[in-house]
């Protein structure tokens, strides 16, 4: 049986199918979300476009949204910043220790190095195999363990959860351009409606 993520990702991508096939234009009030833009980012801190990405390191459809993410990044090089945050699914057993490993490795300035790692090995997230991409990545063992074997990286990961259930996250990944929603690992074209219609207001 398909699981809740799997249902809204498909869902989602027979919509967007159907909208591309039928040219349809959507007018609908639009509707923004007061969400911070904090966490590890990339792109100008003053850029005109704010990303926001709530993320779990064991979720399959975030993996296939970074290629798309990537896209829209080099497309719109700088007029965009793309903030992480966390928010590991319950039914992700490994996914909350990858999302602390992640910010112990932030800690090193390693953030995006240790999330492309990560991403990268999906199927093995138990808490040796972080420790063991830490190293092969070139932070500072010690401190790395340290840091997650202490849980102190726990709460953070708790407030980007929070911060995303306020603003209606239930599955990932889910990104708000400006505030504005979008769901699932969507193809790039759906990022780029909402990015030129967000700097054609700004012109």
């Amino acid at each position: 049986m398909l699981s809740e993520q799997a249902k809204r990702e498909h869902a989602q991508t027979l919509f967007t199918q159907l909208k591309e096939k039928a040219d349809v234009q959507i007018n609908l009030p639009e509707k923004r979300a007061e969400v911070a833009a904090i966490g590890p980012s990339k792109g100008p801190a003053d850029a005109p476009i704010t990303i926001v990405e709530f993320s779990d390191f064991q979720c399959p459809f975030c993996s296939k949204a970074i290629q798309n993410v990537d896209e829209v990044m080099k497309t719109y090089e700088g007029k965009v910043k793309l903030v992480f945050r966390h928010f590991p699914l319950s039914f992700h057993g490994d996914a909350p220790k990858a999302a602390e490993a992640a910010a112990c490795a932030q800690d090193q300035n390693k953030f995006w190095e240790f999330h492309d790692k990560l991403f990268a090995s999906q199927q093995n997230l138990k808490v040796d195999d972080l420790k063991k991409y830490a190293t092969e990545l070139g932070l500072d063992s010690a401190r790395f363990n340290e840091c997650l074997d202490s849980n102190k990286k726990a709460e953070l990961v708790k407030k980007d959860m929070a911060d995303g259930e306020k603003v209606g996250v239930t599955g990932t990944p889910a990104f708000f351009i400006n505030g504005v929603a979008l769901s699932g690992a969507v193809p790039a074209s759906e990022f780029k409606t909402i990015i030129d219609a967000e700097l054609k207001k700004k012109k």
